[in-house]
């Protein structure tokens, strides 16, 4: 029994000390130490070699994170204090329980340890001239299951004796095993073999594992069935066990009978030497050589996590095959899968076969902050990141990325990249956020969660009041302006403050002027009382963290006119359009709005046409489209700025409209044949050239002959008018008057046709053009409107006819200097009116 125990212990060991190991590779330096409820759990404070000179000063003992030591032992010399004053127990919980012995190797015992004492520790051996030294501890207290409860059809079984039994029967016996921490093994055992370890349910509280046999043999008899839970390496493992007691009848032997054999070979059939995660494999296991035929099991895992597989078995003759379907995962990697063949006669020879399962599967990354840090870091501070990948094979690749955008290996700017890390030096605010690491191998890649960091630093201004210069507000004497004030924090909780500064004082704002909006920022309502009460508000802001260095500031100046816009320019020409685009200047403190005024001077063709001596376009910003010119034309435009106290000085621009003939020609180009092409390239270069200083020599001539021709218009408009003042004033007197009573006026009207109408110059007696010929807006009707009136009865009175100014869009000036001529009728031009033409019928 002794022998049965030891083996059961030495299985138990191999456990603990396998995933010891495993522990201690996943977290590097941290120890792993147990210790059984109830019982003493010893932490030793590795000390190391000390020289002969030197000595053990102060040891302090530490746990999880606390700040504060939980003991302390001070061996400082030159205290006059008895031994047992040198130890401090900060911590009330472990009053009467702990206590550290110096020693060859100091260590600190808690007996009896409790549950609630696993913890992280940490040991500090301070030296009188060597540096300080730290160990790592991890304590896990271990805490026995209870004795198992054996049931058998829910009865609960308290002899130990289950029978008698017959054979053939089916026979379930339950054990339930309570408590255990960490969750205990629970196996069922004939003979020290394991025959069950299939858990049929699991919870923190209780396991249970059921036996079921089908069919008792006499096999059965007296056999010592037991449960067994164990869960951990000190104490020895729990157990409950039944004795089988059976009725069965002698066996008959005949002539036939055959002697058993045992199994001569087992083996895995071509089993797969790599699976990938996410595919299901056929294994197949094959025996011979057994009679009668052997009885195969599955097992996947070690001695402490292994798992039963239903198989598919055939048998043949002296042949038995086993297959199992294996889903491949990621849990599975590394574990032995076996296959058991054992020959009911001799169960004590079993014949088996397994695979080391090499599952290949992408990675799977977690990151963490290193030791000591925390997620919380105030600028200026260092900050570093682990990734820890679980991945078969290896990685070839890790990456860092923040806020989606890869971190780069930079040591100047304090990012500093290794294997699995990510060190952040002088951490700025910029640096806060969501941080992603990602790893790579060629089953696939993987990112783990976000790990948000957060920065807190001191207030500084917002991106709007830092980008560019001070905001600028203007104001009038006794009006008040509301000034806002919004700074940039971590954390965002802030308290502001105001002070006004100029040449004449300096001094800090009341309360009463100061409140806070709903989006956290400061508002101050300021009202300058006289001109020395114009100058700089300073917006200060202060956190847990510490005070803004610079303030926001905020210029008060007098509210004036606009200054006018600067950087104007003409764009996008056309026959009949211009755009004009301005760069707003200073506003003067109050909201502004623009106005553009497109003229052209000494023009009265313009005024004729549009109705108007300029065109007058409005906009809230320095933009302008005019539309509705006069193609061909020089335009004078002035730009200016205004608020609700004035205008800006206006700004001027020379600009002019294409010629329609110009847009004509882009849009209405002869195709040449391909032969003639480099002919009429040629002849065109040279005949664009000539219409160039055709059209300059032209245009300097007909400006000149323009102004000659006006200053004789007005001469002759002047002695025009003085003969028609003459011819009526001979008239006679009842026939001079238009307001008589017996005055009747009749209208006519009649449509004359363009192509029936010509100009004579009343110089040279030359037929000039009415309209321009490539003008396609000129009318091709005029509307001749004659006005007779006559008094008593008389219809010798005087007859007005004017064209209506509409009908005359396009003509030239020279209508001015022209006689109009229709058929055998003539008229001579008298004077311009606002709506129309008057002209008089010449004799």
């Amino acid at each position: 029994m002794s022998l049965f125990y030891g083996d059961i212990l030495m299985i138990i060991s191999i456990i603990v000390i396998v995933n010891l190991s495993l522990a201690a590779s996943y977290r590097g330096i941290w120890r792993r130490v147990e210790a059984v409820s109830g019982r003493e759990a010893v932490l030793p404070c590795e000390v190391g070699p000390i020289d002969h000179s030197d000595k053990l000063y102060v040891v302090l003992w530490y746990r999880n994170s606390d700040k504060e030591p939980i003991y302390s032992y001070d061996n400082r010399p030159g205290r006059l204090q008895a031994s047992e004053d040198r130890h401090t127990i900060k911590s009330p919980a472990l009053y009467g329980r702990v206590t550290f012995r110096p020693g060859l190797i100091p260590a600190l015992h808690i007996k009896p340890v409790m549950r609630s004492d696993e913890a992280n520790y940490t040991c500090r051996a301070d030296f009188r001239i060597a540096t300080s030294r730290r160990t790592h501890l991890r304590l896990h207290v271990v805490v026995p299951p209870e004795v198992p409860i054996l049931r058998v059809a829910g009865q609960r079984i308290t002899e130990g004796i289950l029978g008698p039994l017959q054979e053939g029967s089916p026979l379930v016996i339950t054990c339930d095993v309570i408590g255990g921490t960490p969750p205990p093994t629970v196996v069922w055992m004939r003979h020290k073999k394991i025959i069950d370890s299939q858990i049929e349910s699991y919870s923190p509280s209780m396991i249970e594992n059921q036996l079921s046999i089908l069919s008792l043999t006499r096999e059965f008899h007296n056999a010592k069935l037991t449960c067994l839970a164990a869960n951990n390496n000190v104490t020895a493992p729990v157990q409950a066990t039944i004795v089988i007691t059976m009725n069965y009848s002698s066996l008959t032997c005949t002539s036939h009978f055959l002697p058993p054999v045992r199994p001569l070979i087992t083996r895995l059939d071509s089993p797969p030497k790599v699976l990938q995660v996410g595919r299901e494999y056929d294994i197949t296991c094959f025996t011979a050589g057994s009679r009668p035929h052997t009885n195969i099991t599955w097992t996947l895992g070690n001695m402490a996590s292994f798992t039963s597989i239903t198989p598919v078995t055939e048998h043949g003759i002296n042949i038995t095959t086993s297959t199992v379907k294996v889903m491949a995962s990621r849990r599975y990697h590394g574990q032995r899968l076996t296959c058991t063949a054992v020959n009911p006669y001799y169960s004590n020879y079993p014949l088996a076969d397994s695979i080391l399962l090499n599952v290949t599967y992408p990675p799977v990354a977690t990151i963490e902050l290193g030791r000591g840090v925390s997620s919380n870091v105030q600028e200026g501070e260092d900050i570093y990141f682990n990734c820890h990948v679980d991945a078969n094979p290896p990685t070839y690749k890790i990456s860092w990325y923040h806020k989606g955008s890869p971190v780069k290996h930079s040591p100047e700017e304090g990012v500093l990249l290794t294997k699995n890390s990510l060190a952040l030096r002088d951490v700025t605010r910029t640096q806060a956020g969501p941080y992603v690491c990602s790893a790579y191998n060629v089953e696939g890649d993987a990112h783990s969660h976000p790990l948000n960091l957060t920065v807190n630093y001191a207030p500084i201004c917002s991106e709007k009041e830092s980008s560019g210069p001070p905001r600028v507000y203007a104001a009038g004497i006794g009006q008040y302006i509301n000034v806002s004030c919004i700074v940039l924090a971590s954390p965002s909780k802030v308290k502001y403050s105001w002070v006004f500064n100029n040449s004449v004082t300096s001094q800090r704002l009341p309360g009463d002027q100061v409140f806070t909006a709903k989006d956290g920022s400061s508002i101050v309502s300021f009202q300058p009382q006289d001109p020395n009460d114009y100058g700089t508000l300073q917006c200060w802001a202060q956190n847990s963290v510490g005070r803004m260095t610079t303030p926001c500031l905020f210029h008060i100046v007098p509210a004036g006119r606009p200054e006018s816009p600067v950087g104007c320019r003409v764009s996008n020409k056309t026959y009949d359009t211009l755009t004009v685009t301005c760069t707003p200047g200073f506003n003067g403190g109050l909201e502004q709005s623009f106005l553009a005024k497109a003229g052209r001077p000494f023009s009265r063709v313009f005024e004729a046409v549009t109705g108007r001596s300029q065109l007058n376009v409005t906009s809230e910003k320095p933009r302008f489209f005019l539309e509705g010119l006069i193609p061909g034309l020089d335009y004078t435009i002035q730009v200016r700025a205004k608020n609700i106290i004035g205008e800006s000085p206006p700004v001027r621009l020379e600009a002019f409209t294409y010629k329609m003939a110009e847009n004509r020609m882009r849009d209405e180009q002869v195709e040449k044949p391909p032969q003639a092409q480099d002919t009429f390239a040629g002849a065109l270069v040279a005949s664009a050239i000539g219409t160039t200083v055709t059209v300059l020599l032209v245009g300097i001539t007909i400006r000149c002959l323009w102004s000659k021709r006006r200053r004789r218009r007005e001469r002759e408009a002047e002695s025009q008018d003085i003969a028609l003042k003459e011819s009526r004033q001979c008239l006679p007197p009842d026939k001079a008057g238009t307001t008589s009573e017996n005055t009747d006026t009749v209208t006519k009207s009649k449509t004359l046709h363009i192509s029936d109408l010509s100009c004579e110059d009343k110089t040279s007696k030359r037929s000039i053009p009415l309209y321009p010929p490539n003008n396609k807006m000129a009318a091709r009707e005029w509307h001749l409107t004659t006005v007779s009136k006559t008094t008593g009865g008389d219809k010798s009175g005087m007859e007005e006819r004017s064209f209506s100014r509409e009908t005359i869009f396009g003509l030239h000036d020279a209508l001015m200097s022209c006689t109009l001529l229709h058929g055998s009728e003539s008229w001579m031009l008298i004077s311009t009116e606002k709506m129309k033409v008057v002209v008089q019928e010449m004799q």
